[in-house]
């Protein structure tokens, strides 16, 4: 019975950060009210308030997820042979695929985040991409000369800016384009050939 219940909390965790995100999307995070969400999840609004303090808990809990899936991508991508270019390109790849599943939390984690939000979401992903540039250093694969810790935020500043030029501002370049020009951006920086 003991697991039962913890299953029923997290499917209802699960439901009601389903039914904010489909709610979010459809009418914008400030229409998005907290009735209209218990309504259709079909709960009291306590439950709402048991599970997040906030709605704005929910945009970063949806982000907090988008750039755990982002991380995964990009330690797979890291951990195949291969050479450097295909790496860089398979991971900036996946995450533009991830973002583009997220598009919706892009937009409303750009309207929700503090300074601190951002830190907290994006530090780890910056803590990777930095460590990864260190090893590529320490191995002779790029160019030694750079800072991995603000190579990395640019990096990461890069891809996400044009992540949200063809998920949120739907610019008329093809995506792939985007992905390729971000890939030669980036190898380029880092004095790959």
């Amino acid at each position: 019975m003991h697991q039962n219940a913890k299953n029923t909390r997290v499917d209802r965790r699960a439901e009601l950060l389903k039914v904010s995100r489909e709610i979010m999307a459809e009418k914008g995070y400030e229409a998005t009210k907290i009735s209209e969400i218990v309504a259709r999840a079909g709960v009291a609004q306590g439950t709402f308030y048991w599970y997040f303090p906030s709605k704005a808990s929910i945009v970063k809990i949806l982000t907090v997820e988008m750039q755990s899936e982002v991380q995964t991508a990009l330690t797979s991508a890291f951990a195949e042979p291969g050479l450097l270019k295909q790496k860089i390109e398979k991971s900036i790849t996946d995450t533009f695929n991830i973002l583009s599943a997220y598009r919706d939390v892009l937009a409303l984690a750009r309207l929700v985040e503090s300074a601190s939000e951002h830190e907290f979401v994006f530090s780890p992903y910056h803590r990777l991409i930095s460590d990864l540039l260190r090893y590529e250093q320490s191995q002779g694969t790029i160019n030694s000369s750079i800072d991995p810790t603000i190579t990395a935020t640019l990096i990461v500043g890069t891809v996400y800016y044009a992540a949200v030029q063809c998920y949120i501002y739907n610019v008329p370049i093809p995506i792939e384009h985007y992905i390729k020009e971000t890939t030669r951006f980036v190898c380029h920086a880092l004095g790959i050939g």
